[in-house]
This record gives structure tokens, C-alpha cells and sequence, in this order.
């Protein structure tokens, strides 16, 4: 698994902020995220952990 920077992190926590602001909206790309959870960056699920995101 390729290394990620911390701007490609914050980036993709920012869309999934985004999309969940809005659940009924971007429905169709939160399914699509929850299908590739488990190839999300290690760093971008402590950031959503810590921030008590789920999906």
C-alpha cells in the first residue's frame, strides 16, 4: 500500500465531512465509500475515529 500525504488525507476527510453533511443528497457516494472503507488509509479512519465519524 502506497504512502499517503497529509494533504491527500485532509483532502478525502473533507469530502466525507461533505457527503455526510448531507446524507439523503450524496446517499449513492456514501454507499459507494462505505463499499472501500477497508482500502482507506490507516491515518484517514483515526481521523474519522477521532472526530466520531462513522459511515
Amino acid at each position: 500500500m502506497s504512502k499517503f500525504s497529509s494533504q491527500e488525507i485532509e483532502s478525502q476527510y473533507n469530502l466525507i465531512k461533505t457527503l455526510l453533511s448531507n446524507p439523503q443528497k450524496y446517499k449513492d457516494a456514501i454507499d459507494a465509500v462505505k463499499k472501500d472503507i477497508t482500502y482507506m488509509p490507516l491515518e484517514l479512519k483515526k481521523k474519522l475515529e477521532e472526530e466520531n465519524i462513522t459511515l
